[in-house]
């Protein structure tokens, strides 16, 4: 092609430069569906650049095929498949196609159509090429770095994970494997896994149900204990799936375990705890329970069912408007809320009416308070000492009783009556004498006078220590009252000091025999019966 001819023929694909790259465009936003999710403006860039590489191609122009190559790369490099990319180059040489079989309007003849269509044909085949090139060369590399990237990822999580094949062999062994069994990946890789690491009398049951987990049966969450190289035990839990290949047949086992040895060592020790726990308040002979917030009862143990008259667990769900007696809610409420108000525990003593008849229960009531520090429940614990109550009540009357017996006995100790003779009865008065011994004195007196019929009483103050005016008058007033009785009194040990304060109060001492001894007296007294009991004697 001449010069001139060049250049019209430039001049040409110039004029159609426009249309070709709105064509392109617009096919290529349909055939690639990234650029269909790029902006207007980028897919516009992109085919502009293709179409002007394109004409320079078919111009002659040096590097001008490899432009249009890069272009379609470029493509690759943002992400777009090749079939895509392909389908956009093939949109674009047929525009090209149609624009250089133009009819009249085309400055090409024949020859010169030829050449353009051949340009145009390994321009673009030039790019196809390298774009498959790329492809096979980003997809061995993607596999290599899949490869790694799958590597690296078994690495980072912090279970064991062990692939294994359809011939029993181990085919992955991740870093935590490695630490956990204690042997390296390299050790390891290639080795039957039943053979090492299954126990001979298990290996056709553990073969069976990695048959299974190949046609799709998974299984999760199963324990086992694992042997380390160093003797160590372990227990792991396992989840096993199955590997699939590209289309998408079963090739392998993949397992992958937790260490829970020190999480299962908690748990049991917890369990226990929790079991020794309940044993204990199951069986203390204390009465438990737990109320939340609004007065429903949680927790309750055998004692606070037995002393309460329930069925076991009774409570349970239940509010204490249908657990406790309407006569006791009120009080037991207003014990909530004081305990509430108080922030701690508070002692209490009441008397519940149960099917068991009234029973007196001791004990406290304490909040319960998570971790924020919040109340959410209330506990009580108590003892029923309804049999404790009733013994110290018995126990009360028992020591009242034996309070007034020796009340008794001290009133007749300090008042002695003996009767002597007949109709002659003796009262020794020892110690101190007040107002309320005085009494006894009178009282004491007076009955024996009655009981005993005597004609003759004998007081005795030999060992009376001080004779005052409140001990004089009492035992004026004891021989003023027997006289009235018709008995005599004979006042004896009359010291010279008692004598000497009766003077000198001026007691009226008519109708009281006073003697300085109690032998003198007793010989009165008898001689004054007898005299009395001859002068009634009737005449022979």
């Amino acid at each position: 092609m001449s010069d001139p001819s060049a250049s019209t023929y430039r001049a040409f694909l110039d004029s159609q430069a426009r249309d070709l790259a709105l064509s392109v465009a617009r096919d290529a936003m349909t055939a690639d569906a990234l650029l269909g999710k790029a902006t207007t403006a980028e897919v516009a860039a992109w085919s502009e650049a293709v179409v002007d590489a394109t004409i320079g191609a078919l111009v002659g122009e040096d590097g001008a095929a490899a432009r249009v190559t890069a272009a379609a790369l470029d493509l690759g490099r943002r992400g777009a498949p090749v079939d895509e990319v392909l389908r956009v180059l093939s949109g674009a040489r047929r525009h090209f196609q149609r624009a250089l079989r133009a009819g009249p309007a085309s400055p090409l003849d024949a020859a010169a159509y030829a050449d353009a269509l051949d340009r145009l044909l390994a321009t673009h085949d030039e790019a196809a090429s390298a774009l498959a090139r790329c492809a096979v060369s980003a997809t061995d590399a993607a596999r290599c770095d899949g490869e790694a990237r799958f590597r690296s990822l078994v690495n980072a999580v912090k279970s064991v994970v062990v692939i294994i094949g359809e011939d029993h062999t181990i085919l992955e062994w991740n870093s935590e494997a490695e630490r956990l069994y204690g042997w390296s990946r390299d050790e390891i890789l290639g080795k039957n896994y039943l053979e090492w690491f299954v126990p001979a009398e298990a290996r056709a049951a553990v073969a069976v149900d990695m048959r299974k987990v190949l046609g799709g049966e998974e299984t999760r969450g199963f324990e086992n204990p694992i042997t380390s190289r160093d003797g160590t035990v372990r227990v792991l839990q396992w989840n096993v799936g199955r590997l699939r290949d590209g289309e998408g047949r079963a090739i392998a086992v993949v397992a992958s375990g937790i260490d829970i040895t020190d999480h299962k060592r908690d748990r049991e020790a917890l369990d226990r705890s929790e079991g020794m726990l309940h044993a204990v308040m199951t069986n203390a002979p204390i009465m438990l329970f737990v109320k939340d917030l609004e007065g429903r009862y949680t927790l309750t143990n055998r004692a606070f069912d037995e002393g309460m008259g329930f069925e076991p667990n009774f409570a349970i769900g239940k509010v204490d408007t249908k657990v406790l007696p309407p006569a006791v809610l009120a009080k037991h409420r207003a014990d909530d809320q004081r305990v509430f108000d108080a922030g701690g525990p508070i002692q209490i003593e009441t008397n519940i009416p149960t099917k068991n008849g009234v029973r007196v229960f001791l004990g406290s009531k304490f909040p319960l308070f998570d971790t924020n520090g919040k109340a959410y429940a209330i506990c009580g614990i108590a003892s029923d000492i309804t049999d404790l109550r009733r013994a110290e009540a018995e126990q009360a009357t028992f020591q009242v009783r034996i309070i007034e017996a020796q009340r008794e006995t001290l009133r007749e100790l300090s008042t002695p009556l003996l009767p002597i003779a007949s109709g002659v009865v003796l009262m020794p008065l020892v110690g101190a004498i007040d107002e309320s011994r005085a009494a006894l004195v009178l009282e004491a007196l007076l009955q024996g006078v009655v009981a005993h019929r005597a004609e003759v009483a004998i007081l005795d103050i030999t060992g009376v220590r001080t004779v005052d005016t409140p001990v004089a008058l009492g035992l004026v007033q004891a021989a003023q009252a027997a006289g009235l009785l018709g008995a005599d009194v004979v006042l004896t040990g009359v010291r010279p000091a008692a004598a000497r304060t009766l003077v000198e109060l001026g007691i009226d001492m008519r109708g009281i025999k006073t003697v300085s001894t109690l032998e003198q007296g007793v010989a009165h007294a008898i001689g004054r019966s007898g005299r009395s009991a001859h002068a009634k004697a009737p005449a022979r």
